[in-house]
């Protein structure tokens, strides 16, 4: 929870607090709308720092949840209604205002209402360098919604391992990632078409569908087609056959020559539809977040 820091004219006494005045590790000392009387002690908690919590959730400061400029259907929940869970893959982007940079890790645990725990970010094989203080994005998935919240960072711990403690969010701010959200692949793919088999390489997946480049047609519009390619949800190696029924064949706009082939999956088994959701996700989260 970002804090701003408060003037000894921001507070007028006898006057009802417009919100809760905190010291400087966010604890509340003077609840919302309550009046303060004693100058004295006023002056003396001034020495020592007040402080007030950064307004995060206004409505005109939405979230890019889902890190594609989309700002529609969000909502507001607390981390516990979300249930992010030990385990679970999130991303850590800076708050800056020339550039971003973003990290992955994983959520620990988390202590309400004070702390998260996620793992020190690690770049190229090193551990990143975090500043105690330096504020955060998260984002990340739970089941098809997309959540996000804004914290900042508590304490950074090298032992037992290296951990990270980040502020816990007031609240979290989630969007429901529809079944058409898209997201750029490039795998190669093995097509069994009508003329026989042909390769072609997988650019862009979703759950229900992808698309494909080709140097020449593989099918025909309404024509049903077997694909195979390999993915690496969460770092396993699963190699995939989709039955698949082509909706559109047309030249790829770059002007390579290649043919565009749009297919829409069909007979999934629920568990290739998991393996496909996790990499939709995945990719999500690591290349547009």
């Amino acid at each position: 929870m970002p804090l701003i820091p408060l003037k000894e004219n921001d507070i007028a006494l006898g006057v009802p607090l417009p919100w809760s005045v905190m010291d400087a590790e966010g604890k509340v000392i003077f609840e919302q709308s309550r009046t303060v009387d004693n100058q004295p002690l006023l002056t003396q908690l001034f020495k020592l720092g007040l402080y007030r919590s950064a307004p995060e959730t206004d409505a005109d400061e939405k979230l890019d949840v889902a890190g594609n400029g989309s700002q529609a259907e969000v909502q507001l929940s607390t981390l516990a209604q979300v249930q992010l869970a030990p385990g679970d893959l999130v991303q850590l982007q800076t708050l800056h205002p020339t550039h971003a940079e973003r990290y992955q890790v994983r959520m620990i645990g988390f202590h309400a209402p004070v702390s998260i725990l996620v793992s020190t970010p690690i770049v190229q094989g090193r551990l990143a360098f975090i500043k105690e203080g330096q504020q955060f994005l998260v984002r990340g998935f739970v089941g098809k919604d997309a959540v996000a919240y804004k914290t900042r960072v508590l304490k950074s711990n090298l032992s037992p391992f290296p951990y990270l403690h980040l502020a816990y969010p007031e609240t979290v701010q989630s969007m429901r990632i529809r079944s058409s959200a898209r997201v750029s692949v490039e795998l190669v793919t093995s097509v069994m078409g009508p003329s026989g088999q042909a390769g072609a390489k997988l650019i862009d997946l979703s759950v229900g569908g992808a698309r494909l480049l080709s140097p020449r047609p593989f099918a025909e519009k309404g024509d049903e087609v077997k694909m195979s390619f390999r993915i690496n949800p969460s770092g396993l190696d699963v190699y995939m056959t989709i039955k698949a029924k082509v909706r559109a064949v047309h030249r790829d706009e770059t002007g390579q020559g290649n043919v565009a082939t749009g297919v829409e999956f069909s007979a999934l088994t629920d568990q290739d539809r998991l393996y496909l959701t996790n990499m939709v996700y995945q990719n999500l989260l690591k290349d547009t977040l």
